[in-house]
C-alpha cells in the first residue's frame, strides 16, 4: 500500500471503555487502512496483542508522534492559525534559550528529555529506519495521523514520504494508531493484561517514580516486575543487558530511542510495547496531567467526582 493513501479513509476515533471521556472531546479524524472501520481496526490490534500475550509470541509495537516526526524531518512545520503560529515560534525560542538545544530535542529536562547533536543525526536516522523496518515486519507501527491542527497533514505526509524512501510501508497488518496503546493499557483490559504476568519495564530510573511504578504494578497482581534503567536523554544510543528472557510482557518509556531498545529485545517472545506516557500514568495516576484515553469509564468518578473535567485544558492531545 502506498503510504500516502493512508488519508483516503477518514473516520472519527472512538475506543471501548472511554465513552465518558468522549462526551467532552471533539473526536478526531483518524485513518484506518483499506476499508476498515475504527472498531475493526482496534479489534484486530487488540486480538493480535492478546494472542501474543497468551501464547508467547513476538509482538513489537512502536509509537510515532511529533517527537519522531521532528527527529526524522529535522524541523517542525508551523500549525495553521495566527495564534498557533505565534505560540509555535515562541516555543522554539524558549526551548533554545531554556534547554540550550538548537538541534534535535524532545521532552523536558528530567523527564525523558532527548538531545542529539546535529552531526550524529544522519547515522541515528539511518539506524532508526532500520529499527522501524524490523518492527513493521514483525509487529505494529502506531502512528499519530489525525486531523489535529497542531500537526498539519502536510507534516504527517512528509513523515510518510520518509517511510516510503526507507522501504517502510504501512499495511493492514502493521499499521495502528498511537491511541490504541493508551486505550489498551488504560482501558477495561488493564487487569487482564497485568495480572499474573512476568513484566519487564525499561525506562529512565527516577527513584521515586520507579518505586511508585513497581508498587502500583504489584497492586495489579503482576507475578514479577523487573526494571532496566536507560538514560533520560540518549536512549537512541543506549545498550541494555538482559539477565533473563522469560517475560510475558515488556513496556518501554524511551521516547524516540524506544525503537533502539525494541530492536535489542528481538530475543523476547512476548509483546514489547513502546508505552511512553503510560509509565508515568501507572506510577502517578493521581498526579500527572491526564491525556486522551488515559482515564477510563471505571476510573472516571475517582478522578472527576463532579463529572466535569473542563476538557481540553487538563487533558493533553498527544
Amino acid at each position: 500500500m502506498d503510504n500516502l493513501r493512508i488519508f483516503d479513509n477518514p473516520q472519527r476515533l472512538s475506543l471501548p471503555g472511554f465513552q465518558k471521556q468522549e462526551t467532552y472531546v471533539d473526536k478526531m479524524y483518524v485513518y484506518p487502512p483499506g476499508n476498515l472501520t475504527v472498531d475493526e481496526w482496534y479489534v484486530d490490534f487488540r486480538t493480535r496483542f492478546f494472542d501474543a500475550l497468551e501464547n508467547g509470541k513476538k509482538f513489537p509495537v512502536f509509537r510515532s508522534s511529533h517527537g519522531e516526526f521532528l527527529f526524522v524531518l529535522g524541523k517542525m512545520e508551523a500549525p495553521q492559525g495566527f495564534k498557533r503560529k505565534c505560540r509555535f515560534f515562541l516555543s522554539r525560542v524558549y526551548r533554545t534559550l531554556m534547554f540550550q538545544s538548537v538541534f534535535y530535542s524532545s521532552g523536558v529536562p528530567g523527564h525523558g528529555y532527548e538531545t542529539y547533536k546535529q552531526w550524529r543525526l544522519p547515522a541515528l536516522r539511518k539506524n532508526f529506519a532500520k529499527y522501524l523496518k524490523w518492527i513493521g515486519d514483525n509487529g505494529i507501527l502506531c502512528m499519530y495521523f489525525s486531523d489535529r491542527d497542531a500537526y498539519p497533514i502536510s507534516y504527517q505526509k512528509s513523515y510518510l514520504a520518509w517511510l516510503n524512501k526507507n522501504g517502510i510501508y504501512l499495511t493492514q497488518e502493521n499499521y495502528g494508531h498511537i491511541y490504541f496503546i493508551y486505550a489498551l493499557l488504560n482501558g477495561p483490559d488493564r487487569k487482564k493484561i497485568f495480572s499474573n504476568r512476568k513484566l519487564l519495564v525499561i525506562s529512565s530510573d527516577q527513584p521515586a517514580r520507579t518505586k511508585s511504578l513497581i508498587d502500583n504494578l504489584s497492586k495489579l497482581n503482576t507475578k514479577t516486575v523487573d526494571f532496566i534503567s536507560i538514560s533520560p536523554g540518549k536512549s537512541m544510543e543506549d545498550k541494555i543487558t538482559l539477565n533473563r528472557t522469560d517475560y510475558d510482557l515488556c513496556i518501554i518509556g524511551g521516547g524516540v530511542g524506544a525503537a533502539n531498545i525494541i530492536n535489542q529485545l528481538q530475543v523476547l517472545n512476548c509483546p514489547v510495547l513502546d508505552a511512553g506516557f503510560i509509565i508515568d500514568f501507572l506510577a502517578y495516576p493521581d498526579k500527572v496531567s491526564p491525556r486522551i484515553y488515559s482515564v477510563n469509564d471505571d476510573y472516571w468518578e475517582k478522578v472527576y467526582p463532579d463529572n466535569d473535567p473542563e476538557w481540553g485544558i487538563q487533558f493533553k492531545d498527544k
